[in-house]
C-alpha cells in the first residue's frame, strides 16, 4: 500500500497555480480549431510554401536541398510555429520529428495498406486528444490506492472515472469496494474496448465501461466524480459538476486545478512525480 499525505495548499499558492493554469488554458483555444486541424494544416502550408521556395534557392546556390533534408527544416519550422501558437510542448515534439520520419518511413516502402491503418489506429487509440485537446493520461497504481482511502466507506457509493482510458483505475477501486458501484466513461474507441475486456477478465461485476461523452453525461447520479484530463476543460468541468452533482459530493481531479476555485483539501501521493489530489465538497 502506498503512503498519501493531507496537506492544506495555501491560499496563494493555490491561486498561482490557478493562474498558470488559466494562461494554458486561454493560450490553447486561440486558434478555436481542433488541434489535429491546425497541426496538419501547418505542415502543409511550410510544405507547399517550400515547393515554391526552395526551386528558386537551387537556381541561386547552383545546388539542391535533398528531400530529408526538406523535411528537417520543415519539421523544425513547423515545431516553431506550433509552439508560438500555444501548443503544448508534446505537439511541438511531435511536429518537428513527423516529416523527417516520414522520409524514413517512405525509405523502408511498407505496403501501401500499412499507412491508412497506422493513422485510423493512432486515432482510435488518441481521438481525445485529437477532438477535445484531452491527452490519455494514465492514473498509477499508488495515486489508485490513495483514492481508495479518500472514498467514503458507505455502502451504495456511486463512483465515476471521467475519462477512464484503459480503466485500471476504477477496476483496482471495484475490486477493493464490492458494495459500492464504479462507472467509466471513455469516447476513445481502443481504450474503451480493452478496458471491457479487462474488466470482464478481472471479474468486476460492480463496474461498468460506458462509451459516453463526458459532456454529455448527467452528473446527478454520481456521489463521486474523479477525472485526469488536463488544464482545457477543468474551469466547464467543475461548474457541470457543481451545477449536476448532489450537495456534499466530490469532485476530485489528478494533477490539474480549477481557476480561482482553490479545493478544500488538496492529497499528496507518495509516488515518483509527487501526485497532486485537488479535492471539492460540492
Amino acid at each position: 500500500m502506498h503512503d498519501c499525505k493531507m496537506i492544506v495548499t495555501p491560499l496563494l499558492q493555490t491561486r498561482n497555480n490557478a493562474d498558470f493554469h488559466l494562461m494554458v488554458i486561454k493560450e490553447s483555444r486561440q486558434t478555436g480549431w481542433p488541434p489535429i486541424l491546425v497541426t496538419a494544416g501547418v505542415q502543409a502550408a511550410l510544405y507547399f510554401l517550400g515547393m515554391f521556395i526552395l526551386p528558386h534557392v537551387a537556381n541561386w546556390t547552383g545546388m539542391g536541398v535533398p528531400f530529408f533534408w526538406q523535411m528537417v527544416a520543415q519539421g523544425l519550422l513547423a515545431g516553431l510555429l506550433t509552439y508560438l501558437l500555444r501548443f503544448s510542448m508534446w505537439w511541438v515534439v511531435i511536429q518537428g520529428v513527423a516529416p523527417p520520419l516520414l522520409v524514413v518511413f517512405l525509405i523502408l516502402d511498407p505496403p501501401v495498406w500499412v499507412y491508412p491503418v497506422l493513422v485510423g489506429g493512432l486515432l482510435l487509440v488518441f481521438w481525445n486528444v485529437a477532438i477535445n485537446r484531452v491527452p490519455l493520461y494514465l492514473t498509477n497504481r499508488a495515486t489508485a490506492d490513495c483514492l481508495h482511502r479518500l472514498l467514503p466507506k458507505r455502502a451504495g457509493l456511486a463512483v465515476a472515472d471521467l475519462g477512464s482510458g484503459f480503466g485500471g483505475t476504477l477496476r483496482v477501486l471495484s475490486l477493493k469496494r464490492r458494495n459500492q458501484t464504479f462507472f467509466g466513461l471513455e469516447t476513445a474507441p481502443v481504450p474503451w474496448g480493452i478496458s471491457i475486456l479487462l474488466n470482464r477478465l478481472a471479474g468486476a461485476g460492480n463496474y461498468r465501461i460506458l462509451f459516453q461523452d463526458i459532456w454529455k453525461q448527467d452528473l446527478s447520479g454520481f456521489d463521486v466524480v474523479y477525472c485526469f484530463l488536463s488544464p482545457v476543460p477543468m474551469p466547464a468541468l467543475y461548474e457541470k459538476a457543481k451545477k449536476e452533482m448532489k450537495p456534499g459530493s466530490l469532485f476530485i481531479s489528478n494533477s490539474f486545478t480549477v481557476p480561482d476555485v482553490p479545493p478544500d483539501r488538496t492529497l499528496t501521493v507518495e509516488d515518483s512525480r509527487k501526485t497532486t489530489l485537488m479535492i471539492w465538497t460540492l
